[in-house]
């Protein structure tokens, strides 16, 4: 096989994908056409790529249906666990952190001026998560978006 036939067989096969999806210009489809009229190998790559194609466009990812996935997500009781779950996590990391404040503050081996820096720095990134979270609940209330299914 020379040079150019290899060329354009390479180049046709890349065209196949777009040919089966009705993608190429009317001069590609026209090539393709012809080269697979020509080429075995070719011809049975489109037919592969038909096939597969079709496959996957009648395949079923799910045998639960949409209707009945949304609500097994939106069950009370997965509702309540997630609720508690929070809670308990929240609570948790307030008194872990409340004995480490704590410790800290009432540790006289710190300078004064260290702990009032320290106190700046993590106070500050309190406030920002605080108002990071406030403005994201504010928002998942007005946001007229938020029931658009895609």
């Amino acid at each position: 096989m020379s040079d150019r036939n290899r060329h354009i067989d390479q180049h046709v096969g890349d065209l196949l994908s777009g040919f089966i999806d009705g993608e190429l210009t009317q001069q590609q489809r026209q090539l393709v056409t012809l080269h697979c009229d020509n080429c075995d190998e070719c011809r049975e790559n489109l037919a592969g790529l038909r096939e597969l194609r079709e496959r996957v466009g009648t395949a079923r990812l799910s045998e639960v249906g949409e209707d009945q996935w949304r609500e097994s997500m939106n069950d009370s009781t997965v509702e309540l666990t997630r609720g508690i779950g929070w809670l308990l996590f929240i609570a948790g990391l307030l008194i872990v952190a409340g004995i480490g404040v704590g410790f800290f503050i009432f540790n006289p081996d710190i300078p004064v001026g260290m702990k009032l820096l320290i106190i700046a720095i993590y106070g500050g990134l309190a406030l920002l998560l605080i108002s990071v979270w406030r403005q994201r609940l504010i928002e998942s209330k007005t946001d007229k978006y938020k029931d658009v299914e895609i």
